[in-house]
């Protein structure tokens, strides 16, 4: 099992979309210099991009953050083990036993 954000379960999905909003970012900085972006807007230094791009991806994660919940529930909390069922060796006591009588 994956390692869990030690966050509420609700924020994790809004949180990795921010952490992922604000590593890429700065690649919008070489945009402009490539080839295929010579007609884009500038995006670096604009506030109004930057904001839009913010909300942006906190909805898109908080999205995902309750697809992921509705998708992989919590794990139940495992049943206590019957002491009388359960040997010191953890494979079972003799009394339990059952002859199939083959």
């Amino acid at each position: 099992m994956a390692p869990r954000l030690p966050v509420a379960p609700v924020l994790r999905g809004p949180l990795a979309g921010l952490a992922e909003h604000l590593a890429t970012w700065p690649g919008t900085l070489v945009i402009d210099r490539l080839p295929l972006g010579r007609g884009f807007p500038k995006l670096w230094g604009d506030p109004r991009a930057f904001a839009q791009a913010t909300w942006r991806h906190l909805l898109f994660g908080a999205v995902l953050g309750e697809l992921e919940r509705r998708l992989n529930p919590p794990e139940a909390e495992p049943e206590p083990i019957d002491a009388a069922a359960a040997a010191s060796n953890g494979h079972g006591s003799a009394e339990h036993l059952v002859a199939t009588g083959l």
